[in-house]
């Protein structure tokens, strides 16, 4: 964006328009503005300058004789280039309790995949989602079968951060138990640090390797992989506080349009493969309305960001709410559960080891 498109009054009108907006809620207006500006500028000179920024596109006009409210490009100028982020950071008091819920818990990732959405969502006003670890990219640890009758098999795959994934596979009905403790051993032994993406390849060939050998416990143990590897798993979406959304008066006055919100965030798989979309690339991504060229978010904001086992991306975290939002705070708010998220998933992942 071009930073010398506005001289310092422009700027200092928008950054003061857009703030009030958010508090508010209402359009503002210049007589408003007069009052807090610290130029000491007529309500006169203030009209001017919003209907130049009104004029680029970084306001409008609801209806004649209203104040004006922020466009998408408003807030992304607020957001990008007027506001302290540092200015509006988490209390004490926030932190402790962001400590406290980010604790590794007894149920390990996925327990703490479900607070952390439900925390966001509590500290922000706004929808707080999760999208959990794809275990197709997760570490590989441990393997466990559990017979669930005389030709099917409950496969338990659990991942270094202690995910667990269960799939049921058939296997020929004269194993005995001996022989699949054996295959399952095997299993571990050769996959055992590898993603169940790398794991699957290294199966492959495997497979390729020994079609000239006779050897029934590694032909039993790798087609029990294939069956188990090769699962299309997608990752879960943990959404919390809808009802606080679908609150905002943006959606009360618009009945139509909380529907059409309310629809998407019950698909959780399409819901996962938008926010995915809208939040590639490195480091905290704030995309505003009109940016994620998605009709259904249309109207929304996305602040969300990545979170990690200490080696690998496993999945993002981040909130949804209005373009009317306190930017500053929910980007302090994101930021840090998600480092906070991080450190407890690492420290699962280690306690996992160690057992």
């Amino acid at each position: 964006m071009d930073l010398t498109a506005l001289d310092h009054r422009s700027r200092e009108i928008l950054r003061f328009t857009v703030h009030l907006f958010i508090t508010t809620g209402e359009p503002i207006g210049s007589r408003t503005l007069s009052r807090v500006t610290t130029q000491g500028l007529s309500p006169a000179t203030i009209r001017n300058i919003m209907a130049d920024l009104e004029e680029m596109g970084y306001l409008f006009q609801p209806h004649t004789s209203a104040g004006r409210v922020p466009t998408d490009k408003g807030y992304r100028f607020y957001v990008g280039t007027i506001m302290d982020v540092d200015g509006d950071g988490l209390g004490a008091t926030e932190r402790k309790l962001i400590y406290e819920q980010m604790r590794p818990a007894e149920g390990g990732v996925s327990e703490l995949v479900q607070r952390t959405s439900r925390l966001l969502s509590m500290m922000t006003g706004m929808v707080g989602f999760v999208i959990g670890p794809d275990f197709r990219l997760s570490v590989l640890r441990h393997v466990d079968f559990i017979r669930l009758g005389p030709a099917r098999l409950l496969v338990v795959l659990v991942s270094a951060a202690g995910q667990v994934s269960n799939r049921v596979v058939e296997i020929p009905e004269e194993l005995s138990g001996e022989d699949l403790e054996q295959c399952a051993r095997y299993l571990e032994d050769q996959f055992r640090g590898y993603t169940l993406v790398e794991a699957h390849e290294l199966l492959v060939l495997r497979m390729q390797e020994i079609a000239a050998v006779v050897n029934d416990l590694v032909r039993n143990a790798l087609a029990i992989a294939e069956a188990a590897f090769a699962e299309q798993r997608t990752s879960e979406v943990h959404v919390e506080g809808t009802g606080r959304i679908l609150a905002e008066p943006e959606f009360i006055r618009n009945i139509e349009r909380a529907q059409q919100l309310f629809d998407t965030l019950e698909q959780r798989q399409r819901l996962a493969n938008i926010l995915n979309a809208c939040l590639e690339g490195n480091g905290l991504q704030i995309v505003i309305g009109s940016e994620a060229r998605v009709p259904d978010l249309e109207g929304l904001s996305l602040i969300g960001t990545r979170y990690t086992d200490g080696n690998q991306e496993l999945g993002s975290i981040g909130i949804m709410g209005p373009t009317r939002m306190a930017y500053a705070r929910h980007i302090s708010v994101v930021d840090y559960v998600a480092c906070s998220l991080s450190q407890a998933i690492t420290q699962v992942g280690e306690r996992e080891l160690n057992h």
